[in-house]
């Protein structure tokens, strides 16, 4: 139990903040179903239509939100699981999930500790060869057709929809794709640098910087030095 209990946290941790949206006004939730996640009942979760009427509750251990109609959650027993928007579960159960699924398809940790692709039914579209990292796995939602997905320590792959690798990066971590790019990070001797990297698998910056916000409305804060500045999704500086 304390081992499936580390493994929760470690894949809260690794997927945070990695389903964002490249225009602000699109990050709030306008799902058709409600969830209510009362504190004093924290593993009861209710789930509403828009005029508040009950559709059905389960007992979750998390419920990390609708996307596409599935929900990836976390059951009592610490298994992943998968609920759709009309409360089934799915029979297959996995170690880690990604908490959203994305053009159809999800990463996921087998019962086997195997990992892979899976689509909305659970169904495994293809294995993935990926060092066992803490016990999580560690990858970015699929963005025309291509996703990152972390192989060992500071060595990622972009795969494309198939499973094949399209190009390896020397990066510690990758963010969702936001206005067409993701947020990576590098790390040496406790420097830390930013850069971006779009859906064909370049860096969109000759320059790496010393810090770097997601793209939003199609613009990113970056900074190097004491110079803040916009950039597009191009990589070039906005000057206003």
């Amino acid at each position: 139990m304390a081992s499936r209990i580390i493994r929760f946290i470690f894949l809260a941790f690794t997927f945070f903040n990695l389903n964002l949206s490249c225009n602000a006004d699109e990050n709030s939730l306008t799902q058709k179903i409600k969830v209510i996640n009362e504190w004093e009942n924290r593993y009861e979760y209710i789930f509403t239509d828009e005029n508040e009427n009950i559709l059905f509750k389960k007992e979750l251990r998390k419920f990390y939100g609708f996307n596409e109609g599935y929900a990836t959650v976390v059951l009592m027993n610490w298994d992943y699981a998968i609920l759709d928007e009309n409360g089934n579960i799915s029979d297959a159960h996995f170690i880690d999930l990604g908490q959203k699924f994305s053009e159809g398809k999800n990463f996921a940790m087998f019962m086997d500790k195997t990992t892979g692709i899976i689509d909305t039914s659970g169904n495994v579209l293809f294995k993935i060869d990926i060092e066992d990292i803490g016990g999580a796995l560690a990858a970015t939602p699929f963005f025309n057709g291509k996703a990152l997905i972390k192989k060992s320590e500071n060595l990622w792959f972009m795969i494309d929809e198939k499973g094949y690798k399209i190009r390896e990066f020397n990066i510690f971590y990758a963010n969702a794709f936001s206005c067409g790019v993701s947020r990576i990070q590098f790390r040496s001797n406790n420097i830390r640098k930013y850069n971006y990297i779009n859906s064909d698998g370049n860096y969109i910056s000759s320059i790496d910087f010393d810090d770097a916000h997601d793209f939003v409305n199609s613009t990113a804060l970056v900074r190097i030095g004491n110079d803040e500045f916009y950039i597009d999704a191009n990589g070039e500086k906005i000057t206003k």
